[in-house]
């Protein structure tokens, strides 16, 4: 029985490698690859796995850590301890991106404001689970989580971390139906519970090196390095024949994906191999086609059945699913694409560099394609045209036969733009020249120029032949020209022009078109016609309305009653047949990063009812158009970043995987925010304007192609932006973002509570205010009795004060007065007391008379008795002690004037002193001169001592002296 089957599997073998030729033969050209360096995302180089999250977000595990892409943006999120990131897998269940490095392992979310944040789940285990080596992949089943490192699984199961050791290395891993595979050193393994079960069946891969594990019909298709793909149905093994075993096997096999019905292999040495399942047709890519490396370290499909390659410097994407691809490309470039036609099993190409040919239907391998230089044609080629089975090359050089690999040149004119065949004579062309037309004519099997057309000097680069007598052209300096020929003589009879004031929106970039016999012409403002009856040019709305509407157009075509339109944008095909019912066409974008139509040579060459070459300046394009209605993926415009733009950048928000979006609260301060948005679109393929507003404003801005959009000084409230995107094809897709811009700080929350409490304060001041208004009035009036009481008190006191003054000053007057009256008592006393002494001086004088007179006897005793009475006159002069005490009493009545004086004048005599204090007593001179028994001029003699003594000036006085100074 294994013979029976070994001999089947060498009979299929067979048959598929004797198919393979054929199979090649009716490949397609090469899928377009947009290649994106190191450069552009971190420069790490390896990138080991790639993974999708939806149709908008791609993941990579790289060398310098996470990559996410989004079609525009490239982010780069490290893990914690600087590792490479060797796997990613993004968890729709749990929506998180999970990813593993050398002995770390954990997940990113999105914060509220997007950006993406990464929580380490391997620092949290203990040692032994967390010190693994390298993860590799990680997968998920249910609730349960796969994570693959080199020598065991770790399963997480309701947040119980497994160590599950496999005892051999593990080079892949995969989980398929629920069950996981892994790949070892020692064959393919399945776990089942915690234990690692050998493949049923399966024996003969324990010698091979396992580089992928992929789900295939009910079972498993198995890729090793060496020995091409084994497909294991669940019981046995058996080899998967692809017809490049050769291929696999000389360079190594790395990597394997697959998607519906494609896979997708990577090699160590020749980039990567896409087999179909169905067919097994086998498409090569290459550093010879567009790959930037040959080493394909890993593979992903997304949502769109494109393919990402994850090389060992850099990362590509081949557009599997664009109806584009290329022929040739960087570093096997030909120039640049003027022109294309199929004849035969040649298809020629027309260059800046010259003429090419190649072998058709092309055939592509694993090397670089097969084209060829027809020699004698360096320089450039404008235009290759048919004519009957003949083919012409237009070239700078002028005009050449072209016939299979060589050319010949007819003629000895030059710079030829284009042919056109006449109307009903297929034998006869006028070439449009650089300046002016010439008719070419075939006679006798060969082609002969014939006559330069008079009248015509103009470049013919843009014109058609409406019938043999007239002659559409256009030329940029004159605009819109008919010309009336004279055929029998090959002249001009008469020129016309046609501008904007003959209905034309524009007098530049109008072209002529000829379609079903009639002449139309393409500009900015969509397609218009010649209308004869007015003599105008006017807008064809038939045309319009079976094309993509009216727009700008380039270029019209007529193919198999089909209607072919070129725009900068895309192609657009009707059915002719629709003419006059108003059909809708189906339209194909034709922008790429690698196709840029030559500005002003723009063309389209259709080689079959659905195949179309498009000269570019890149080389040649070829779009294919499905064979039935294809459901296409429309990019969608996404709101990147906003920013707060004032005083500086601050990032707010970030589009993020999960679409997560918040409604954030702006401060008034800062109510400048920027606006940044995209296509998710990882082709970058598509015209798109667009034209943005505020949700609540029914006016859209105009259209633009700018991607930022920046707003200052927006009013408070919430506010809604909007962009939309308008595509080509008049689609449209929408992105919105809400925000709030708080009011200024005195119009906040915050600001009314404390106008609140501030009323609240003023309410209670006010109480407060009127509280102790009233306590003041009542303290003031206290305060005003108060004081007029002590006002009262006052002038009850002033009253008293004056009464006592009034008092003492009576009582002053009162004892001056008895003062006075004391010291002129004591005056009289003392003049008395004089006067006295004078008296008995005097009778003791007329004693001494008497006593002199008395003689005798008797005279004796009379003398006695009169001695005796002059001693009791003498006792009663001596008034020393009498003075002493009226001295002393006198001290009392002034104040101890006497001490006083005796102190400040020690050297005064008895009768100075006595002098003072008489004068003191206000006594004359006249007064005063007995007193002390001298004379009146004594007495003067006295003061004037005085005086001398006392240092008086002559304006002073001596009674004030003694009355204010002692």
């Amino acid at each position: 029985m294994n013979s029976i089957t070994q001999n089947l599997n060498r009979y299929f073998l067979f048959l598929v490698l004797s198919l393979v030729p054929f199979i090649r033969l009716s490949a397609s050209w090469n899928n377009f690859i947009i290649n994106y360096k190191k450069e552009i995302y971190g420069k790490g180089s390896q990138t080991w796995q790639v993974a999708s999250y939806n149709n908008n977000w791609v993941y990579f595990a790289n060398k310098n850590g996470l990559l996410q892409f989004d079609g525009s943006d490239w982010g780069v999120f490290p893990l914690n301890n600087g590792s490479d990131v060797r796997s990613v897998f993004p968890s729709r269940a749990r929506n998180r991106i999970y990813v593993g490095g050398i002995n770390e392992f954990g997940y990113f979310e999105p914060d509220k404001r997007g950006k993406l944040i990464y929580h380490c789940v391997s620092d949290s285990l203990r040692p032994s689970l967390r010190s693994i080596g390298n993860i590799w992949r990680i997968h998920e089943n249910d609730n349960i989580l796969y994570l693959q490192a080199d020598g065991a699984v770790l399963k997480c199961l309701n947040g119980k971390y497994t160590l599950i050791p496999a005892n051999s290395k593990i080079d892949c891993s995969s989980l398929v139906n629920g069950i996981l595979y892994i790949g070892t050193n020692r064959g393919v393994q399945i776990l089942i519970g915690n234990t690692f079960f050998p493949l049923p069946g399966a024996e003969e891969l324990n010698s091979k090196r396992i580089r992928g594990i992929i789900p295939h019909k009910k079972g498993v298709i198995i890729a090793t390095a060496y020995d091409g793909l084994y497909y294991w149905d669940g019981k046995a093994l058996s080899h998967y024949i692809t017809g490049v075993e050769n291929f696999m096997s000389q360079n190594e096999i790395f990597s394997v994906a697959s998607s519906k019905n494609q896979i997708a292999i990577g090699t160590v040495h020749m980039g990567l191999l896409l087999i179909n399942k169905s067919t097994m047709k086998v498409k090569y890519f290459n550093e010879n086609n567009g790959l930037q490396n040959n080493t394909v370290l890993s593979l992903g499909f997304d949502s769109r059945e494109n393919l990402w390659a994850g090389l060992d410097n850099g990362i590509d994407y081949i557009c599997l699913n664009s109806p584009l691809s290329n022929l040739y490309s960087y570093p096997y470039s030909y120039g640049a694409g003027y022109s294309a036609i199929l004849s035969g099993s040649f298809l020629y190409l027309g260059t800046n560099r010259g003429l090419y040919y190649t072998h058709y239907p092309i055939s592509l391998n694993d090397k670089p394609l097969d084209i060829y230089h027809i020699p004698q044609s360096s320089g450039q080629v404008w235009d290759l045209c048919r004519v009957g089975n003949d083919i012409f090359c237009l070239h700078d050089r002028g005009v050449f036969w072209v016939k299979g690999e060589t050319m010949k040149k007819i003629g000895s004119i030059s710079g030829v733009w284009n042919c056109k065949i006449m109307e009903g004579n297929p034998n006869k062309v006028m070439l449009g020249l650089y300046d002016g037309i010439y008719l070419m004519q075939k006679e006798q099997g060969e082609w002969k120029l014939k006559k330069r057309m008079e009248g015509m000097n103009d470049s013919a680069e843009n014109f058609e032949i409406e019938s043999d007598n007239v002659i559409w052209l256009h030329n940029n300096d004159k605009g819109l020209i008919r010309f009336d020929i004279d055929v029998t003589n090959f002249r001009v009879k008469r020129t016309k022009f046609y501008g904007k004031d003959k209905g034309l929106p524009s007098n530049k970039n109008i072209y002529v078109n000829k379609v079903n016999g009639n002449i139309y012409f393409t500009t900015s403002k969509g397609v218009y016609k010649y209308n004869k009856e007015k003599d105008i040019i006017e807008i064809c709305p038939e045309m319009n309305n079976m094309l993509n509407g009216t727009k700008s157009y380039l270029k019209l075509y007529e193919y198999e009653n089909h209607l072919l339109s070129l725009s900068n944008s895309g192609i657009n095909i009707a059915s002719l047949d629709t003419y006059k019912k108003g059909g809708i066409g189906h339209f194909y974008s034709i922008e790429h990063p690698s196709i840029e139509l030559v500005k002003g040579f723009e063309k389209l060459i259709p080689i079959s009812a659905s195949q179309i070459i498009i000269p570019n300046d890149y080389g040649f394009a070829l779009l294919k158009t499905p064979t039935k209605e294809m459901p296409s993926e429309r990019s969608a415009v996404h709101i990147r970043s906003v920013f707060l733009s004032y005083p500086s950048d601050s990032l707010i928000y970030s589009d993020n995987f999960l679409g997560k979006n918040y409604i954030p609260e702006i401060p008034h301060q800062r109510n400048s925010i920027r606006f940044e948005y995209d296509l998710y679109s990882f082709t970058h393929g598509e015209e798109v304007s667009f034209r943005y507003r505020f949700k609540d404003q029914k006016e859209w801005s105009d259209y633009t192609s700018s991607l930022t959009k920046e707003y200052s000084n927006l009013d408070e409230g919430e506010h809604t932006f909007q962009v939309e995107a308008i595509f080509a094809d008049g689609t449209t897709s929408v992105d919105e973002f809400t925000f709030i811009i708080l009011p200024p700080w005195y119009r906040s929350s915050i600001a009314y509570v404390f106008y609140l409490i501030l009323l609240l304060s003023l309410f209670w001041y006010v109480y407060r205010w009127d509280d102790l208004r009233m306590k003041r009035k009542k303290q003031q009036a206290v305060f005003e009795k108060d004081k007029e009481l002590f006002l009262k008190e006052k002038e009850f006191e002033k009253e008293n004060a004056r009464k006592e003054h009034q008092i003492m000053e009576l009582e002053k007057e009162k004892l001056e007065y008895e003062l006075q009256h004391k010291s002129q008592e004591m005056a009289n006393l003392m003049i008395n007391f004089v006067r006295k002494n004078e008296m008995l001086t005097e009778i003791k004088q007329e004693l001494f008379k008497v006593i002199s007179t008395l003689k005798g006897e008797g005279a004796k005793q009379s003398k006695q008795m009169l001695m005796v009475v002059n001693s009791k006159i003498d006792s009663n002069i001596q008034s020393d002690e009498v003075l002493k005490r009226i001295e002393e009493q006198f001290d009392l009545i002034h104040n101890n004037f006497m001490k006083r004086l005796s102190e400040k004048h020690p050297d005064l005599s008895a009768n100075e002193r006595m002098m003072c204090a008489y004068l003191k007593m206000n006594l004359s001179s006249k007064e005063i001169a007995p007193l002390i028994n001298i004379s009146i001029r004594g007495v003067e003699t006295i003061r004037y001592r005085l005086r001398k003594k006392f240092n008086l000036e002559r304006d002073e006085s001596l009674t004030d002296y003694l009355a204010n100074k002692l």
